[in-house]
C-alpha cells in the first residue's frame, strides 16, 4: 500500500512538474524578441530580393519557418491572440511571390540578351579569319546593348549564363 501511495504521489508530482514546465515558460520580453526577430527577417528578405533576383529559397523558407514556429510557441505559451505573426507571414509570402516573379522576368531577360549575343556570334564567328578580333564598331547595336546588359548584371546571372557570356567575351 505504501508503495502504491508513493507511486501515485510520484505520478502526481511528475504531472504537476510537467504541467508547470510546459506552461508559462516565456515572458512578455520573449514575445517582443521573437516578434522582432521575425519582423527583422521579413524586412531583410524584402530588401534582399530587391537587390538580387536569385536566391536559395529552400534555405530562406527554412529560416522563416523556424522563426515563425518559435514565435508561435511563445504566443501560445503566453496564451496571446495577436495578428502580428499572421501579418508578418503575409508580408513574407508576398515578398517571396514578388521576388520569384522578378527572378523569372530577370532570367527571361538574361536569356533574351544571351540568345541575341549567341545568334550574333554564330553568324559572325564563321566569317572571321583566324587570329582577328572583332572590334566594337563591328558589333551590331542590339548586340552591344545585350553585351552591356549582361556585363552590368553579370553578378546576378545564373551560372550557365555566366559561363556562356565568358566564352563569348
Amino acid at each position: 500500500m505504501k508503495t502504491k501511495a508513493t507511486l501515485v504521489l510520484g505520478a502526481v508530482v511528475a504531472t504537476v512538474t510537467l504541467y508547470s514546465c510546459d506552461t508559462k515558460n516565456y515572458t512578455e520580453a520573449d514575445r517582443v524578441t521573437v516578434t522582432n526577430n521575425l519582423e527583422n527577417y521579413v524586412d531583410s528578405v524584402e530588401n534582399a530580393v530587391k537587390m538580387t533576383p536569385v536566391h536559395n529559397w529552400d534555405m530562406i523558407d527554412e529560416r522563416f519557418d523556424s522563426l515563425e514556429s518559435r514565435a508561435e510557441k511563445v504566443y501560445e505559451d503566453l496564451d496571446i491572440e495577436d495578428n502580428n505573426i499572421e501579418m508578418l507571414e503575409e508580408r513574407y509570402e508576398v515578398a517571396v511571390k514578388n521576388a520569384k516573379t522578378e527572378a523569372e522576368n530577370f532570367e527571361r531577360t538574361a536569356k533574351m540578351h544571351m540568345d541575341n549575343v549567341d545568334n550574333w556570334w554564330g553568324k559572325t564567328s564563321a566569317d572571321m579569319k583566324e587570329g582577328t578580333k572583332v572590334i566594337a564598331a563591328d558589333i551590331e547595336d542590339a548586340t552591344k546593348e545585350s553585351l552591356n546588359w549582361l556585363d552590368e548584371n553579370f553578378d546576378k546571372l545564373s551560372d550557365e549564363t555566366r559561363r556562356k557570356y565568358e566564352e563569348i567575351t
